[in-house]
């Protein structure tokens, strides 16, 4: 087991050895810089190209600075300078700013002592000068992240915000910040760090957006970097298409049926007539019929017979409209 370790560490390394290599064989890396002037947010996590300077195989603080000020300083000036002091080689002029030597930066939100500690592609670089030129109470701060890329319109994101304080004799502790007010795109909103440092933010707006904040005591600029997918439109709904019912077809059959029906009926409706006219010419057939059974007068015989021939018609159409 251990030697399986030893196999995969070893690995791990010639990976990472490699891809250092390939970096130095193409002559520069891609490092994300945030620049911060007198607690003002100049630079908010930027992609620089480093090139390798000094042409020596290996990228320092210096050579991202003066890459940073080449590809994004449009101040007068060069906007940055180095001088090597008593401590190493130190910040003269960050982003057109020359104060006596009050700046601070760190690489992966470690605090870096000289401008020739080493950098690798993919690190995080920030920088900044001090707001407080006296007492250097100025600290650095920085969020748990530096970009979010998957976030999406609508979204709550969680953060927490951390300074690197200082104690009595000079070393260093992490603290949460606070009652910080964020800022999105640099205007303030109703979000706040708790106690603990954390704040939850939600993204109303698409697109890209710069995270920050705002706090009670001098700290550095903290920037994240924010991409924001627009949310998707709700699906449409199609209504449902109304349905059409066919009239009911219509046969020949069904046409000669009513055709027999019809004449039936008029047959019928003509005999009555014929009957009642003969009957009855005062009006009442049926008490001219009564008085002819109950006399025995034989013209009404003839109407009686009409009448009954009448309904049996009607009766015989009937039976040839149910068969069919």
């Amino acid at each position: 087991m251990k030697k399986l370790g030893i196999i995969l560490l070893t690995a791990a390394a010639a990976v990472q050895a490699a891809a250092f290599s390939a970096a130095a064989e193409d002559g520069q890396i891609s490092v994300r810089v945030t620049i911060g002037k007198e607690g003002t947010l100049v630079l908010p996590c930027e992609t620089v190209t480093v090139k390798d300077y000094d042409s020596d195989g290996s990228y320092t603080i210096d050579e991202v600075l003066k890459a940073t000020h080449e590809q994004f300083y449009k101040g007068d000036g060069t906007g940055y300078e180095a001088q090597n002091t008593d401590w190493g080689l130190s910040v003269k002029t960050l982003w057109g700013v020359t104060n006596g030597g009050s700046f601070g930066y760190a690489v992966n939100d470690v605090m870096s002592m000289s401008l020739s500690d080493k950098v690798k592609d993919g690190d995080y670089l920030s920088a900044y000068s001090f707001q407080d030129v006296t007492g250097f109470t100025d600290h650095y701060a920085y969020f748990d992240v530096h970009e979010l890329k998957d976030a999406k319109q609508g979204d709550t994101v969680t953060l927490k915000l951390t300074e690197i304080a200082y104690k009595p004799d000079w070393t260093t502790e992490l603290k949460p910040v606070p009652n910080a007010v964020i800022t999105l795109d640099g205007q303030d909103t109703e979000f706040k760090t708790d106690e603990n440092g954390s704040v939850s933010v939600k993204l109303d707006k698409a697109g890209e957006q710069i995270i920050s904040f705002k706090a009670d005591h001098p700290l550095s600029p903290a920037a994240v970097r924010a991409t924001v997918a627009a949310a998707e439109a709700p699906a449409e709904t199609t209504a449902p298409a109304a349905e059409t019912t066919a009239a009911p077809e219509t046969t020949a059959e069904a046409v000669t049926t009513a055709a027999d029906t019809t004449a039936a009926a008029t047959t019928t409706a003509a005999a009555a007539t014929t009957a009642g006219a003969t009957a009855a010419p005062n009006g009442n057939a049926g008490t001219t019929k009564a008085a002819a059974a109950s006399t025995g007068d034989s013209s009404a015989v003839p109407a009686l017979a009409v009448t009954m021939l009448a309904a049996f018609g009607t009766a015989l159409a009937m039976r040839r409209r149910t068969e069919k």
